[in-house]
């Protein structure tokens, strides 16, 4: 506990406890009652925590003067002991009641955020178990949990550590992690508002919001700076020389290549286009090719719901018009065939032999009708 040889318990004429509560930094913790203490079911499982548990018991309620435990290590453990006691007794109706006076007070202090505007805070520690870290604050209206303001020890002007359980540190298990949230749940007329979602602090340089990737500019740099290093140590011990500068700043600059675009454009509102990758081009032209073949497919579907199917259709097509050109093909090749030209021939003698015999018919007829003139002019 936050005890250390300054402030020992010898020479003071006040009970124990309240000389404790009253020590520097401990202003957080309450007067435990005597009653309380003096309840053995109270204390049930805290003799294996501190050594000499009866001695500390009897120091804390003043069974023992003060000159009679001049023993550090006793104190020690008495203070111990006295926090223990403190975060079971706190969660009680009593205990409570204690520390809501502290609370209007502001004895626990107020949020360091400046959103908060001053908003009253409550103790409490990240552990159960004795030893492991020191109190902290919780405040209800930004939900966020804190570091104490360090303590100004009165022998010496400056600030005793408040990490790791230093010699001036109030350890975080004398609060518990119930406490705070118990005591909104049984005081809730005490919750504030939360913060509105406008409130947060925006970073600015010259006016401009610093973009998100400024955050991970460090941490990619840095990688690249071990990268580097890491290659030029392995060239090195290769080659048994010096190393290399100008390999180590080109292999910086390749592992940063990535980030280039990040860092043009740090102080932008709106956000960076990462550069693509050979992989992902690749993977976008084949996703664009598939998407054109499920378009054709969808168009080839469309014409198959109006009629024939388009290679059906197609198909008929070409045979048609195979089929228009074939026939004019014979058209023009029709006189080319040897038993067509002879059919023809012999209609052409036909229609010869046929004209010769009606002239010979006609001369016949004139023959006669002039015999039958000659014969008539002859009787008259």
């Amino acid at each position: 506990m936050a005890y250390n040889e300054d402030s020992s318990a010898s020479g003071h004429d006040e009970p124990w406890i309240q000389w404790f509560c009253g020590l520097k930094g401990h202003e957080m913790f309450c007067e435990v009652e005597r009653a309380y203490i003096e309840d053995g079911f109270n204390l049930y499982g805290l003799r294996a925590c501190v050594s000499n548990f009866s001695d500390c018991l009897d120091l804390i309620l003043d069974r023992i003067g003060p000159d009679d435990s001049d023993d550090s290590h006793l104190t020690q453990s008495a203070c111990t002991l006295y926090g223990l006691i403190h975060a079971r007794y706190i969660v009680t109706a009593h205990g409570l009641d204690s520390m809501y006076n502290k609370y209007a007070a502001k004895e626990f202090g107020t949020c360091p955020l400046i959103q908060c505007n001053g908003q009253p805070v409550l103790p409490t520690g990240l552990k159960d178990e004795i030893g492991i870290d020191t109190v902290k604050i919780f405040c209800p209206k930004c939900q966020c949990v804190y570091q104490p303001p360090p303590i100004r020890t009165r022998s010496s002007g400056h600030h005793s550590s408040s990490g790791g359980g230093g010699g001036g540190a109030v350890d975080g298990a004398a609060f518990g992690t119930t406490f705070p949230h118990l005591f909104l749940m049984t005081f809730n007329n005490l919750v504030p508002d939360p913060l509105p979602a406008d409130s947060a602090y925006i970073p600015r340089v010259f006016g401009f919001r610093v973009h998100q990737s400024v955050r991970q500019q460090h941490a990619s740099t840095a990688a690249a700076a071990l990268t580097a290093s890491a290659l030029s140590r392995s060239n090195n011990a290769r080659r048994g020389g010096t190393v290399d500068s100008f390999t180590s700043q080109r292999v910086l600059n390749v592992t940063t290549a990535n980030t280039a675009a990040e860092n043009i454009s740090l102080l932008t509102d709106t956000p960076v286009q990462e550069p693509v990758s050979r992989g992902e081009k690749e993977s976008e032209m084949k996703a664009e090719k598939i998407a054109s073949n499920v378009a054709e497919a969808g168009g080839d579907k469309s014409k198959a719901s109006n009629g024939t199917p388009p290679k059906a259709g197609l198909k008929k097509a070409a045979s048609a018009n195979g089929d228009a050109s074939v026939q004019g093909k014979e058209e023009k090749m029709g006189g080319n065939d040897p038993g067509d030209g002879n059919q023809s021939k012999r209609k052409g003698k036909e229609g010869d032999n046929s004209a010769v015999s009606n002239e010979n018919g006609s001369s016949k007829s004139r023959a006669s009708k002039r015999q039958k003139r000659q014969a008539g002019s002859e009787v008259t």
